[in-house]
């Protein structure tokens, strides 16, 4: 989620359903919001992870790793987009404690794997900060959500451009959407 493009009276109720990520820094000592059976945005960052160290010239061993964790823990994978450099899941979870532990293994395998790290052979930080999670609360968030997936598949596939182009088209789709839902009724008797 970009948060410059949201309004500054509407970024207090996105904070307070957000943990983590390199945005967040100074909320650490925050129980981080997790709604169990909700879906979750997740976000797992590294900037080392260029060249060699890329989650996408790894894509098998993140994919493998990503089922082989999420059926460990009984963590519903829905969607997942591998950017080169991060990580976007959307995730649901029946239990809280689970879905910690699921991204405590989950990021330190993932790390030792790209990385070769061993106890011999250390290699650092690897991650840029916490992971980054948002609940979706509505549907309207779920539906931005899915679009901000396809948007970062067509980046992927096709260039910045493309993504740029979508998402504009995309975004002006919500708003028309979210307008409409939020106009209200008006219903004449005679």
């Amino acid at each position: 989620m970009q948060l410059n493009l949201i309004p500054q009276k509407n970024l207090r109720s996105v904070k307070a359903y957000s943990f983590g990520g390199v945005k967040f820094k100074k909320r650490r000592k925050t129980a981080r919001p997790l709604i169990e059976g909700l879906p979750h945005h997740v976000v797992l960052k590294s900037k080392k992870a260029t060249g060699d160290l890329s989650f996408y010239k790894h894509k098998h061993q993140v994919q493998k790793l990503l089922k082989e964790r999420s059926k460990k823990f009984f963590i519903e994978i829905i969607d997942f987009v591998n950017m080169g450099n991060h990580l976007h899941l959307k995730v649901r979870f029946k239990d809280k404690k689970r879905f910690q532990n699921f991204l405590r293994t989950f990021t330190a395998l993932l790390a030792r794997k790209i990385t070769g790290a061993s106890k011999s052979n250390t290699f650092g930080q690897f991650w840029d900060g916490l992971a980054f999670t948002r609940v979706l609360i509505s549907s309207l968030e779920v539906l931005g959500l899915k679009g901000y997936f396809e948007g970062n598949h067509r980046q992927r596939e096709l260039g910045y451009s493309e993504r740029d182009v979508y998402l504009k088209q995309f975004n002006q789709f919500l708003y028309r959407l979210k307008q409409t839902r939020a106009a209200p009724k008006i219903t004449t008797t005679n």
